[in-house]
């Protein structure tokens, strides 16, 4: 339990009632589970050992007694780690032979040295102890991977967060059937609940994406957190970078002129975003149909021009009808309508 300078003596008593009332629900004695102690800051001290307290009531008093510990000192993780792997299963402190080892570490901020107390927690965790981390306040959830680091795997199963100390409480039905899976403990019934909870960085959400334009409304199954809208000047890119749970965005587009405007807005979490790309006044029947047009006036282009050209290699002299038609095909406007002109 971590005592150091940064938890208030008000917090390290919501620590030692979540200890309490994990406590209340296992099965204590010395056939069957025992429970020793460790508070550290920068020293640490076991306050009884796995032996001490074998009748559950004297262990519950053991427990209780600790409300009102001073706190003050550094973080010193490591160090507590590695008296529990060296001296707290040993025989003389109430170890047995083939009993499971499990170690509960509840901190409230990084400690002094990460790639120490990883190390120390690996060590532990080689010699078979089954560890949980416990990390309450903002400190450990802006920056887990220590915990992370502490924690068997998986994290989703070993690490657990909390707001503030006085949501400890919350944690009891999670953590005590981990430690004993015959036991279904309930909610406290004085425990407040928190107002916010803190995200998993490991969750991926998918998000479902409609795109409505003037042409027509498209709906897209987007796994990614990018959408595509194209058409044929050019392609606007819309980037999603918010992950959020059950989310629905819309993407709005409006062409004017020669602009494109998008504008994505996310309900559930208010994140909302906008981009601009190039585009066309017109919608995109009337842009195909333009493409069909140019497609069908090139082509009787190409094939007038090369009857004309195999018909005056083939005259000997200046064929007055070869450049009558030619005056009339340079005469005639542009379009399908010079397709009418025949020269075979």
């Amino acid at each position: 339990m971590d005592k150091s300078g940064s938890v208030k003596e008000t917090d390290f008593d919501e620590s030692v009632d979540f200890v309490y009332n994990v406590t209340e629900y296992l099965a204590i004695g010395s056939s069957d589970m025992q429970v020793s102690i460790v508070v550290f800051s920068s020293s640490y001290t076991e306050e009884f050992d796995l032996n001490d307290h074998t009748a559950k009531s004297d262990l519950l008093n053991a427990i209780k007694n600790l409300r009102g510990t001073r706190t003050t000192g550094r973080t010193y993780t490591y160090d507590a780690i590695d008296y529990v792997r060296e001296y707290s299963f040993t025989s003389a402190k109430g170890g047995r032979s083939g009993a499971n080892r499990t170690v509960v570490i509840l901190t409230d901020g990084l400690s002094n040295n990460g790639s120490r107390t990883i190390t120390a927690a690996d060590n532990l965790r080689t010699e078979g102890a089954e560890v949980f981390a416990i990390g309450i306040g903002s400190t450990v959830s802006r920056s887990n991977e220590e915990l992370r680091g502490i924690a068997n795997d998986p994290d989703s199963y070993y690490v657990h967060y909390i707001d503030t100390f006085v949501y400890l409480c919350n944690l009891v039905p999670a953590l005590v059937p981990k430690l004993d899976s015959t036991v279904t403990p309930s909610l406290l019934a004085d425990c407040p609940t928190p107002p916010t909870t803190t995200p998993d960085p490991s969750i991926t959400t998918t998000v479902q994406t409609t795109v409505t334009s003037t042409a027509s409304t498209t709906t897209i199954a987007d796994t990614t957190g990018t959408t595509t809208i194209a058409d044929t000047t050019g392609t606007t890119t819309v980037a999603d970078t918010t992950t959020e749970r059950d989310t629905t965005s819309t993407i709005q587009t409006t062409e004017t002129g020669t602009s494109t405007t998008v504008q994505t807005q996310h309900t559930g979490n208010s994140a909302y975003s906008s981009s601009s790309g190039s585009g066309s006044s017109s919608n995109t029947a009337a842009i195909a149909a333009g493409a069909v047009l140019g497609t069908l006036a090139a082509a009787a282009t190409v094939v007038a021009t090369a009857s004309l050209l195999r018909r005056w290699h083939l005259s000997v002299k200046e064929d007055p009808v070869v450049l009558a038609a030619v005056g009339q095909y340079q005469q005639a406007p542009i379009g399908p309508s010079k397709s009418m002109f025949n020269f075979a």
